[in-house]
């Protein structure tokens, strides 16, 4: 056998411009607005169930708690995560290259290839156009 198909990783990049950055702190706060909402939707069932477990089963309070604030604990992680994920995409300079993603090929491989070049391959994005791909260390093709 001298060729094979194979899968390969590719690394999906954006040059970060004015609008990505706007777009993606846009993105970012409306996923933490959502967060917030989950949370206070919890905190109201909270009460609510607290209220009847009381009258019905007092027994299962601890474990209801528990599980309640598995779930609360696992929200706000995640809100701290994408406050994080807002001030870093704010200190994005233009210009900068910053990974969105990664994607799959296929790529047929022959004997005597080099591995390397193969399987690093990145494709570059502005503005969602793809202006760049880059394989092994060079460029593929270029828009610029």
């Amino acid at each position: 056998m001298e060729t094979i198909t194979v899968t390969r990783p590719v690394l999906v990049k954006v040059r970060v411009t004015e609008p990505y950055r706007k777009a993606r702190v846009a993105a970012l706060q409306s996923s933490a607005q959502r967060i917030d909402t989950q949370i206070q939707q919890l905190e109201y069932q909270v009460k609510k169930v607290v209220a009847q477990l009381e009258q019905q089963n007092p027994q299962a309070m601890a474990d209801v708690r528990r599980k309640i604030e598995v779930e609360r604990q696992g929200l706000l992680d995640t809100r701290q995560k994408i406050t994080a994920a807002i001030k870093e995409a704010s200190r994005w300079t233009l210009g900068e290259e910053v990974a969105e993603g990664r994607v799959e090929s296929l790529m047929e491989m022959k004997v005597g290839d080099r591995w390397s070049e193969i399987m690093s391959v990145e494709v570059i994005l502005q503005d969602g156009v793809v202006i760049e791909i880059r394989s092994g260390g060079g460029v593929v093709g270029s828009s610029d």
